[in-house]
């Protein structure tokens, strides 16, 4: 079976990266050429679309216009089977993993597999890649999956970044081995009850004095997160 890679970013250049490794046969394909005639896949080809989430839908449209035949995988968490409809063979390819260079370590993190009409395929696919097998999850389990994970990824990696920036703006040393252990402490035990601070003691005067003194552009962040700790504190008593 020939395979084909949609899509030029992070995932799509990993996978690229990867299938050339393991000399898998395969096509890196941009479907912003597809207008202009370009860079198509055949009909029979099976496709990974590691194309952003909003464009599924409407590549998804595309194919079914020329008429694809092949196996189509999107590889989003968030976007339901459907997204694919109209195809005759569809799937879902969902590596759980933050892809930020070619290099990741492959094998490591769960992929989930939608579909077990298409298991042949995939269950190959893997063999090819040297990785295990994936796991079947439904639409919804996945979404759910990828919301824990922005969670878990997404949000504290920007609360660090503006952490960052305030200790840059202030002239202040990062309090790195801080951070590391309220985390490790919060993951390894009760996070509820591990909490401290002025939103938990209802400190109104400090909490005012850190709102003038944090710039504004992070004033509303504290205030929501000084809001949440303190309603869970109160809903937890």
């Amino acid at each position: 079976m020939n395979w084909g890679i949609v899509g030029h970013g992070h995932l799509g250049s990993a996978l690229a990266a990867r299938f050339a490794r393991q000399n898998i046969a395969f096509r890196h394909l941009s479907a912003q050429l597809w207008d202009q005639g370009k860079d198509l896949p055949q009909p029979e080809d099976a496709l990974l679309l590691a194309v952003p989430d909003g464009c599924i839908v409407e590549v998804a449209r595309q194919l079914q216009q020329r008429g694809h035949l092949g196996p189509v995988f999107h590889c989003s968490g968030a976007t339901p089977l459907g997204a694919l409809e109209p195809l005759p063979q569809a799937g879902v390819w969902y590596p759980m993993q933050s892809f930020r260079d070619v290099e990741v370590p492959w094998g490591s993190f769960p992929i989930y597999w939608e579909n077990n009409l298409l298991e042949p395929i995939l269950q190959d696919l893997h063999e090819k890649l040297g990785i295990p097998p994936g796991q079947w999850m439904t639409s919804e389990r996945r979404a759910t999956n990828h919301l824990s994970a922005v969670w878990a990824n997404n949000f504290p990696t920007h609360l660090v970044a503006l952490y960052q920036d305030f200790c840059r703006q202030k002239g202040v040393e990062p309090m790195a081995t801080m951070f590391l252990d309220s985390v490790t402490q919060a993951l390894e035990g009760d996070a509820r009850a591990l909490q401290t601070g002025p939103a938990r003691r209802q400190d109104m005067a400090t909490l005012a004095r850190h709102m003038e003194a944090l710039p504004p552009e992070l004033r509303s962040i504290y205030e929501a997160l000084s809001e949440s700790i303190a309603r869970l504190d109160s809903s937890n008593s």
